[in-house]
């Protein structure tokens, strides 16, 4: 390719190509979106991790449920809802050498964004498009609501001093724009003493 030239005809042609290549990197921005929206409208996997429970079909690029895992992920919330301990829900699973979905040993904090995801009752969810029964539930509405109200009771009751009384009212109905995970209730202490609370994405 001849280099351009310093004059007024190397100047449009510059202009011509930087615009150029701005048009095609804008157009294939659209194109994926695009892809990515239609995909969500058919209830397809659109990149991210697989939560436990699941596969994705190779072909139809839908969720599927994993006959390995997804029992695990159903002892999970039935032993939670039924007032067993995190912590020894946990030591269980990894004594039999079980493991989370990214290959690590199971702690209490790897359960938050399993009984916090609403996959799990075949809510399929991306961005703005949600979907109640688009993928296959694993486990019922009324277990993952028992679970839920277990959660954020024992949330507030360790999380907090008990003369506290804070609310999050938007718990189970707040969702990350990003990924659509259910986002739970935080709090934080600034360098000045100041307490602040807000909604956290279970992902993050």
């Amino acid at each position: 390719m001849e280099p351009i030239s310093q004059g007024p005809e190397g100047i449009m042609v510059e202009s011509m190509l930087i615009g150029m290549a701005e048009y095609y990197s804008a157009e294939l921005a659209l194109k994926v979106a695009r892809g990515e929206r239609e995909n969500a409208l058919q209830c397809k996997y659109n990149g991210g991790v697989v939560p436990l429970g699941f596969t994705i079909g190779k072909e139809d690029r839908l969720y599927h449920i994993d006959p390995e895992t997804a029992p695990i992920v159903q002892e999970i919330f039935t032993r939670y809802a039924d007032g067993e301990p995190a912590e020894k829900i946990a030591a269980s699973l990894n004594g039999r050498g079980l493991r989370t979905r990214t290959g690590k040993p199971f702690v209490k904090n790897s359960f938050f964004q399993i009984f916090r995801n609403r996959r799990y009752i075949g809510e399929y969810r991306y961005k703005d498009i949600v979907t109640p029964g688009g993928i296959p539930a694993i486990v019922d509405q009324d277990l993952f609501d028992r679970v839920q109200q277990r959660f954020e009771q024992n949330r507030i009751a360790h999380g907090r001093p008990a003369k506290e009384d804070v609310r999050y009212l938007l718990t189970t109905k707040l969702f990350c724009g990003k990924c659509g995970t259910l986002m739970g209730g935080e709090s934080g202490t600034s360098h000045m003493g100041n307490t602040y609370y807000y909604y956290k994405c279970g992902n993050a």
